[in-house]
């Protein structure tokens, strides 16, 4: 199995790296004050099958169960983390939550998590080209504002539990928690009236 890990252009970097100071900024002085984790709702992965047949025979009962898996990984990634308070998005009566249609509802995430009480929606997909190839995104959006705080991409090879898997925990740990622990554990920058 062979997987390519995530690209992003320079303008994506800079997005990816202004969204960890917006989003974790004040997250960061409420945890050194003892305040709470930020709240992250963290919606069920989705599918958006571009393979030939695939939008027409709709998820099949596997694709359906790989994803329940996917999300329950997701889940327990971001909660090990020790980053965020997850919210129970269960209660979420939208219908795009239960026909999967997050990933095109233009940010809508945002408001949903919001109204659960969240800082932060986390929204992955895999996008299925063929078999052999799929790709894997995130993002996670600012809840009060709907600004995009993290984006996140990896191609990947395979659609099996495996490939899968490998592609949503490297791009979890690599491109959200790591930089997040190491911006917390940076000393503060000083302002400029010292």
């Amino acid at each position: 199995m062979r997987i390519r890990f995530p690209f992003l252009s320079t303008h994506a970097a800079q997005l990816a790296l202004l969204g960890f100071a917006v989003l974790f900024g004040a997250p960061a002085q409420a945890q050194e004050s003892g305040d709470a984790r930020p709240k992250l709702a963290v919606f069920d992965l989705e599918l958006d099958d571009f393979s030939a047949g695939g939008p027409l025979a709709g998820e099949t009962p596997e694709e359906t169960a790989r994803l329940q898996k996917m999300s329950a990984l997701a889940r327990r990634l971001l909660t090990q983390s020790e980053l965020f308070e997850l919210v129970d998005v269960s209660a979420a009566t939208d219908p795009r939550i239960r026909e999967h249609w997050l990933r095109k509802c233009n940010g809508c995430e945002a408001d949903i998590a919001r109204s659960l009480g969240a800082d932060l929606a986390f929204l992955g997909f895999f996008r299925k080209i063929s078999r052999m190839e799929q790709f894997l995104q995130f993002r996670v959006l600012d809840a009060r504002t709907g600004e995009l705080v993290n984006f996140s991409h990896a191609d990947l090879r395979n659609e099996t539990d495996e490939s899968w898997s490998r592609a949503l925990t490297y791009l979890i740990q690599r491109r959200l928690v790591e930089p997040e622990r190491a911006r917390r554990k940076a000393p503060p920058a000083k302002s400029g009236a010292e």
